[in-house]
């Protein structure tokens, strides 16, 4: 199954995130649009179930289906979730509005 954003942008469902060679599974809320500035496509979202060992500033990748992509990792914030980034072709399908 491909994984695709739903018909607002958003994708929401299961990911690997890979840090430091530890992966762990996690469900993820992710948007993005396309920066009229760089002509790069943004990316973020939250990861929802990281261990809490997962801190930012570590280097990381995001695999969604047969995708991987780098990621940043922002921040906890304070509901627990981790926040996350990326630029460029995100780990999951757009879909054509």
């Amino acid at each position: 199954m491909t994984a695709a954003a739903d018909d607002s942008g958003v994708f929401d469902g299961d990911a690997e995130l890979d840090v430091a060679g530890v992966r762990c599974p996690v469900r993820v809320r992710l948007a993005g649009h396309l920066n009229p500035i760089d002509g790069q496509y943004h990316w973020q979202g939250l990861a929802y179930g990281a261990p809490d060992a997962v801190t930012a500033g570590k280097p990381a990748q995001l695999t969604i289906g047969n995708r991987s992509v780098a990621v940043k990792l922002v921040e906890r914030v304070p509901s627990g979730q981790l926040m996350i980034s990326g630029v460029g072709a995100p780990p999951y399908d757009l879909v054509s509005v």
